[in-house]
């Protein structure tokens, strides 16, 4: 009798998984041909860290060094300096993608909303050197590419979840990255 049941068990599993599989057979495909075609990139994406301007073009980074201190890994460094106005602003910001979590702990981390999580997904190098990002790169990357500030907790409108990320695409939270050329 064990044995008609474990037969029963064993081809009713069988048939299961047949099933899923005929199911998915006749779906339509989910592949996207790439490079020649973009992926949909998720609001909630989150790339590489990247500094973020005001409309004047001037960077919002005060050089207090809360990123820097949040990172559990120690990816970014910073050296600052002061202004002829007294106020501080940072000399260097270099950001070692190697060791970089994408945990999104900087972007929560700073009072001056200065950085935002990119939604560049292509960043293959050669090196390792060229993982390692200075205050130029990640300001023009702030720039020109979208961006995301999703902080924890933070809910997406279904039009945010809808829309992704692309070249047009509205930022979460309301802010808008730059159009990508």
């Amino acid at each position: 009798m064990a044995l008609v049941l474990d037969t029963w068990k064993a081809a009713r599993s069988m048939f299961k998984g047949l099933g899923v599989t005929i199911r998915e057979f006749f779906s339509p495909p989910v592949t996207v041909q790439y490079p020649d075609q973009q992926p949909r990139i998720s609001p909630l994406f989150r790339g590489h860290p990247v500094l973020l301007s005001d409309e004047a073009g001037k960077l919002k980074c005060t050089a207090c060094m809360a990123c820097a201190r949040a990172c559990p890994v120690g990816a970014i460094s910073i050296e600052s300096a002061r202004g002829e106005d007294r106020k501080m602003y940072p000399k260097a910001w270099n950001l070692n993608m190697g060791r970089c979590l994408q945990c999104n702990l900087c972007v929560e981390a700073c009072p001056f909303a200065a950085l935002g999580m990119g939604t560049r997904f292509e960043t293959a190098v050669d090196s390792p050197d060229g993982l390692i990002y200075d205050l130029e790169t990640l300001a023009e990357l702030g720039r020109t590419q979208p961006y995301s500030r999703i902080m924890v907790g933070q809910k997406l409108t279904p039009a945010e979840a809808a829309q992704g990320s692309g070249a047009d695409a509205a930022q979460p939270g309301g802010e808008k990255g730059a159009e990508v050329s």
